[in-house]
C-alpha cells in the first residue's frame, strides 16, 4: 500500500498550537513541545503506512488514534489522511484548551 498524504484540518491545527503553545508557556520553555511534535510525527508516519492503525468510531467515517493522553481523529480520504481533531484528554469537554 502506497503512503498517503496526511492534512491537518484548520480546526485540529489551532487544538494542536493551543496544546504547544499552553506546554511552552506553562513549561518556560519548548523542548515538551518539541517531544509531543516528535511522537506525533512517528505516529503519523506510521498512520500514512496504514491507514487503517485507528478504531472507527460511531459516525463509521472517522477513526482515533490514542497517543498518551491524546486523542487523533482522522478521515481517509482518496488519495490523503485528513486530522480532524487533536484533543487532549486532560481538557475539559465544555471548554478547549485555552492559554
Amino acid at each position: 500500500m502506497a503512503n498517503k498524504k496526511i492534512i491537518w484540518s484548520a480546526h485540529s491545527g489551532e487544538q494542536l498550537k493551543a496544546v504547544l503553545n499552553f506546554y511552552t508557556k506553562r513549561n518556560g520553555s519548548i523542548n515538551y513541545s518539541l517531544k509531543i511534535l516528535n511522537e506525533i510525527e512517528d505516529l503519523l508516519k506510521a498512520l500514512s503506512e496504514n491507514e487503517f492503525i485507528g478504531r472507527l468510531t460511531s459516525n463509521k467515517t472517522t477513526r482515533v488514534i490514542p497517543m498518551r493522553v491524546y486523542l487523533i481523529f482522522y478521515e481517509i480520504h482518496k488519495n490523503q489522511i485528513e486530522i480532524v481533531s487533536f484533543w487532549d484528554n486532560r481538557q475539559n469537554k465544555n471548554k478547549p484548551f485555552s492559554v
